[in-house]
């Protein structure tokens, strides 16, 4: 099993990055929030992974933090639950929101990440309580639910009337442009003018 790559940056996308590793370049599969944490291309950067063999291909996913990793391993033991679908709620919350969601039956925040229906939500709610408990994670609960200001901006503009995949694209260029850290209203309106 890979437990994690350590290497150069080659290439970075929404959904994958590619590590040189020694001379090795490992395709890895990873969440949105995992994304916004990657350091510029040709940087090093140290991926915590997964490694999942099916029948007819080998796929390596990848996290910035080893939380991220426990979540989504956790989340694969609920029935229904698959790779896409854990890293789609990596994606839209951290792994403290997620765990304050379990922890506190809001079926709410898991209906936040889009194609999660109510009742896979309350699946896995049910099934992740007392696991999701008896872990030992990295970081601590903070006791509230924030939301990360990119996905704050993704949600506003598809109140506009946006599409999940233009906003969160059109974030994601005003963020080159910005920083990772840019105020929420700067935000919003260099995205809308890439919506």
């Amino acid at each position: 099993m890979i437990s994690f790559v350590n290497g150069i940056l080659e290439h970075k996308e929404a959904n994958q990055a590619v590590i040189d590793v020694g001379g090795v370049g490992y395709e890895v599969i990873i969440p949105l929030s995992t994304y916004e944490r990657l350091p510029p291309v040709g940087e090093p950067v140290k991926l915590h992974t997964h490694y999942l063999p099916r029948d007819d291909e080998i796929r390596l996913y990848g996290f910035i933090s080893l939380d991220e990793r426990t979540l989504f391993r956790t989340m694969l033991t609920v029935k229904g639950v698959g790779p896409g679908t854990a890293l789609n709620i990596l994606s839209r919350l951290t792994p403290n929101q997620f765990r304050l969601a379990i922890n506190q039956n809001n079926v709410d925040v898991l209906r936040r990440v889009p194609r999660l229906g109510k009742e896979t939500a309350q699946l896995i709610i049910v099934q992740l309580k007392k696991k999701i408990q008896s872990i030992d994670f990295v970081e601590q609960l903070d006791g509230e639910i924030s939301q990360p200001v990119s996905m704050e901006v993704v949600q506003t503009l598809i109140r506009m009337g946006a599409t999940q995949d233009a906003a969160e694209k059109a974030v994601r260029q005003a963020q080159k442009v910005l920083g990772e850290n840019a105020q929420l209203e700067a935000l919003i309106q260099l995205a809308l003018r890439y919506v």
